[in-house]
């Protein structure tokens, strides 16, 4: 491929991660209202997660197929396009019914283009493109909660707040499938790469499953919860506790951007342990602490110590295995991603709605201290 489409190449995938990160922290931001509107319980909200996820799954497991006989380029358009619309008709139908029914394109847009892309990624590019691809996803997450809680607090009502993300979408939809003939050196490239062979599960591999599973659970459940948690029991206005929904998805997106640079010196274990450490100790200030300026300090630290995590553990995967093998964990760990977040989610919305919110951060930190110690012992293994 010549140089300059190689950077529009990448400039096309990095629009399409921001494109996959801008729904994803609306619902977090306009629950407290929207269940009001819907007469709905704070647990609803999980019902959402449990429609999106499993389709998320299945779709991300089958992108190979679907870019084997339609290619990368109608595959990206296709999912934003889906994307798009489903939002557009969650705004329009201004419902509990049709949040439900159009989050079921919602999960199969967004996990082909997910696992789609990080493929992409990792088969033709350098290793801090992939903390860059999950950066440019951190800029859609931040976008995205950002653009609706500043629609609520003019009163404006949380559909515009999800037709005007809708519009977004739409736009880069638009852009997607203006270049679609780029994708073609893409496709071509990638094919040079297929092998006949078959990689194979290994036993060790449950070890990256259980992290996949555990980490995204905990940072869409921090996402999704936080607003309500910072609302309702530790005292802030809802436009604050918005903002510091957005805050945390900003620290992990500068913090992703940072680690592409870090990662060319340290290398991804390293990066999983500070990490880790980080959000831990971020995690533990939200439990213990209601100052507005430590709850910040708390959001933003998470959010930071979360940001290496999923790049370096997915990156990392290539030097656990033999490239055929890594395939095949890759494939299960992006599935188990997806499983976690609604698993995770939708029993931790049953647990803060029956017993107390207070519990949302320090059942976080345990999942956190669980991954060190999980990590630990991968790193043992392999």
């Amino acid at each position: 491929m010549k140089k300059s489409t190689v950077i529009v190449l990448l400039i096309l995938i990095y629009i399409s991660f921001i494109s996959l990160g801008l729904p994803d922290g609306l619902l977090g931001v306009g629950w407290p209202v929207m269940r009001l509107e819907f007469n709905q319980s704070l647990q609803a909200a999980g019902l959402v997660i449990l429609v999106m996820m499993p389709l998320s799954t299945l779709s991300s497991m089958n992108a190979a197929r679907l870019k084997e006989r339609f290619g990368v380029g109608p595959v990206a358009f296709a999912s934003a396009l889906l994307t798009a619309l489903s939002l557009l008709g969650i705004g329009l139908s201004a419902s509990f019914e049709g949040l439900i029914l159009f989050s079921i394109g919602l999960g199969i847009g967004q996990g082909a283009v997910d696992a789609l892309l990080n493929d992409v990624v990792s088969q033709n590019f350098a290793s801090k493109h992939m903390s860059w691809l999950h950066g440019f996803w951190g800029v859609g997450a931040t976008l995205g909660p950002g653009l609706m809680t500043f629609i609520l607090s003019l009163n404006k009502g949380w559909t515009l707040g999800y037709l005007f993300v809708g519009g977004i979408q739409l736009a880069i939809a638009f852009l997607l499938f203006l270049s679609l003939p780029l994708w073609k050196h893409l496709n071509q490239n990638d094919h040079e790469l297929k092998s006949q062979e078959k990689g194979s599960f290994q036993t060790v591999m449950l070890f990256g499953m259980a992290l996949f599973f555990i980490y995204v659970g905990v940072e869409l459940s921090v996402g999704l919860w936080s607003n309500s948690v910072l609302f309702s029991t530790k005292g802030l206005p809802i436009e604050i506790s918005g903002y510091f929904v957005s805050l945390y998805y900003l620290m992990i997106t500068s913090g992703r951007f940072v680690s592409g640079i870090v990662s060319m010196r340290v290398n991804n274990r390293t990066m999983v342990n500070g990490g880790l450490l980080l959000s831990l100790s971020g995690l533990l200030i939200l439990s213990f602490f209601q100052n507005p300026w430590l709850l910040g300090l708390g959001i933003s630290l998470t959010g930071l110590g979360f940001a290496p995590l999923y790049p370096s553990m997915m990156h990392e995967t290539a030097a656990r295995y033999q490239p055929l093998d890594a395939a095949i964990a890759v494939g299960y760990q992006v599935g188990m991603a997806y499983i976690g977040g609604t698993a995770i989610s939708s029993i931790l919305g049953v647990i803060l709605d029956s017993l107390s919110l207070n519990l949302l951060y320090p059942l976080m930190a345990c999942g956190v201290l669980a991954m060190f110690f999980i990590h630990h012992a991968y790193n043992q293994r392999t």
